[in-house]
């Protein structure tokens, strides 16, 4: 997580509002370790108490926000409700959302609602939680961290490596990983 903080661009004088769930789901804890990890000051607020949310962001001047897409168009919409004007109102330069599909459209109301740069992340719980992957400030996709993972296209009826173009089952191995080694599938195509 501290390697996906800094390749979206957050440092050590960032502080950062984690409204990612703080219970079983590893996505609150693990974006909060990074956070602490670079340096930067976290504000555990979880998720829920939208109003609250946002309040909190504007008192302790967050400068980043880390939450699925869906709930930073509910606190933009919160804000709204609010007449809180977020552009003028708010520092968050910067948005960690993953946890969730979201499209290119969500993409661009987030950044225009709430004046920020949305970055993607990618990880699951199986294999580490969030960290897995993330977009870099090009915004040309998600940059997997290959000293700890091995990614591979697999058929999955062969268990073959696929080419290039290829549809198949996302498998991910981790290499780093102490105690309980894993491997996670799941559904992709082959793009480079």
């Amino acid at each position: 997580m501290a390697r996906a903080y800094t390749a979206s661009g957050v440092t050590k004088n960032d502080i950062v509002h984690n409204a990612y769930g703080y219970g079983l789901f590893t996505g609150g804890l693990g974006l909060h370790l990074g956070a602490e990890k670079i340096g930067a000051t976290v504000v555990p607020i979880s998720v829920g108490l939208s109003k609250r949310q946002v309040t909190l962001m504007e008192d302790f001047g967050a400068t980043v926000l880390a939450c699925t897409p869906s709930y930073a168009l509910v606190l933009a919409e919160t804000a709204r409700h609010m007449n809180l004007n977020l552009k003028s109102r708010l520092k968050v330069r910067v948005g960690i959302f993953g946890a969730e599909p979201w499209t290119e459209e969500m993409r661009k109301e987030i950044k225009e609602r709430m004046n920020l740069e949305p970055y993607d992340i990618y990880g699951l719980t199986e294999i580490i939680g969030p960290g897995v992957s993330v977009e870099c400030q090009h915004h040309c996709g998600l940059h997997i961290f290959e000293d700890h993972f091995l990614p591979e296209i697999i058929d999955p009826d062969t268990g073959e490596s696929l080419g290039e173009n290829e549809t198949g089952e996302l498998a991910i191995t981790t290499l780093t990983k102490e105690a309980m080694p894993m491997i996670a599938i799941g559904r992709a195509i082959v793009s480079r």
